[in-house]
């Protein structure tokens, strides 16, 4: 494990640490709290502009909003998270969607 990585995977489970908050905040799911994990397109507000980014959005069981992460706020490791999600979704058959393909 690196020290910058965001999603550290396990064969049924992930930890991942979400900082885009207030507070650092570590969620360890397993598959089975794993709604759905889906990747898109989005126009985020930065500072005074809009600006068009990939996403990843990661749908859990018992909580209101997804866990999200930004290409923009990501770019180094943003391929890697998306290439290791789509192997765990496949290999625990969480419901994987890839909107990349439609406009934001």
């Amino acid at each position: 494990m690196m020290a910058r990585d965001k999603i550290v995977f396990d064969k049924t489970e992930m930890v991942l640490t979400d900082n885009y908050g207030k507070r650092v905040v570590t969620h360890n799911l397993t598959y089975d709290k794993i709604v759905n994990i889906r990747f898109d397109n989005a126009k985020v507000r930065k500072l005074l502009w809009s600006v068009r980014t990939r996403r990843i959005a990661i749908t859990v069981r018992k909580r209101e909003n997804p866990i999200v992460i930004y290409e923009f706020m990501d770019k180094e490791y943003f391929e890697k998270y998306m290439e290791g999600l789509r192997k765990f979704a496949k290999d625990n058959r969480v419901s994987f969607y890839d909107d990349l393909g439609k406009e934001a």
